[in-house]
């Protein structure tokens, strides 16, 4: 590598017989040690003094006064790594008692901001600091209890999401068949009829569910005519009017679920052909 140093900075050299210094003594400012932590974590009650943490301790060690360089951080900080963690365990023990052991998550962030402030040596104009975090994990006899209840949410968040998707499909096939069967309106009636055939183009469960009730419902409207039947029978002319009436409410609910216009009811609407009163041309091949 070439020489760098220049005439007067030779002369310099053979007078005060060394070099010349070009990197500063002073450390980097916010210089952090953090000495491996230990895989073993300290078991603190929680709270009702029945359950635990489990609470991993990391040990982050600075100087405030920025007077040690990393290496010097590394030197001093071993004579205190013990105290340290006792007084860091100290800390948890007292703040755990009062945390709900089923908030791992919640404990770990109060745990981390009492601890923030630290441990200096010396209390006054300390050159070291130890700033402790954690991590808290639950107690394994709880996680057992748990995990079932956390994996049935899960499940239903899951199946939450899915039924929202089974819905905007079935949505949107309803207003096809709107299009497709030229439904003037898509209200109450026309959507039970046209649901169950919907469903069975979306989801098989649905589908399912969705013809079992339009069977129900259509079974409801058998015995209803039924019943107002028969207490015709029973009271002779007592209830014509009330049987007719909901008569008439049940055959307009199940037209306009089928698609048919009430005042022009004719087999043909059912697919079925209507016989013809004109006599066919003779020799019509049978």
């Amino acid at each position: 590598m070439a020489n760098t140093d220049g005439f007067f900075g030779r002369i310099w050299k053979k007078i005060t017989g060394g070099g010349v210094r070009t990197e500063s003594v002073e450390p980097r400012p916010g210089e952090i040690y953090e000495p491996p932590g230990s895989d073993a974590p300290i078991v603190v009650p929680a709270q009702g003094d029945v359950y635990d943490f489990h609470v991993l301790v990391q040990l982050r060690w600075d100087s405030p006064s920025r007077h040690f360089d990393l290496d010097e951080i590394e030197d001093e900080s071993a004579a205190y790594q013990d105290i340290a963690r006792q007084r860091t365990t100290q800390a948890v023990w007292r703040q755990a008692r009062s945390l709900d052991p089923l908030d791992p998550a919640g404990a770990e962030t109060l745990l981390n901001e009492m601890l923030a402030a630290g441990f200096c040596w010396p209390r006054t104009n300390p050159d070291l600091r130890c700033r402790p975090w954690v991590r808290v994990m639950i107690d394994p006899r709880l996680r057992e209890q748990k995990a079932p209840l956390e994996l049935r949410r899960i499940e239903q968040q899951v199946g939450m999401a899915r039924d929202e998707v089974v819905r905007e499909r079935t949505e949107r096939w309803l207003h096809a068949f709107q299009e497709l069967e030229q439904f003037r309106h898509l209200g109450k009636d026309e959507r039970q009829f046209l649901v169950p055939f919907a469903a069975s183009l979306v989801d098989a469960d649905l589908a399912r569910v969705t013809a079992a009730l339009a069977s129900e419902r259509r079974s409801r409207y058998d015995e209803l005519v039924g019943v107002l039947a028969q207490a015709v029978r029973d009271h002779e002319r007592v209830g014509l009017f009330e049987f007719a009436n909901a008569y008439d409410k049940a055959l307009r609910a199940f037209c306009r679920q089928v698609g048919v216009d009430l005042g022009k009811w004719h087999l043909a609407d059912f697919g079925e052909p209507v016989e013809s009163a004109e006599p066919e041309p003779a020799g019509t091949a049978r």
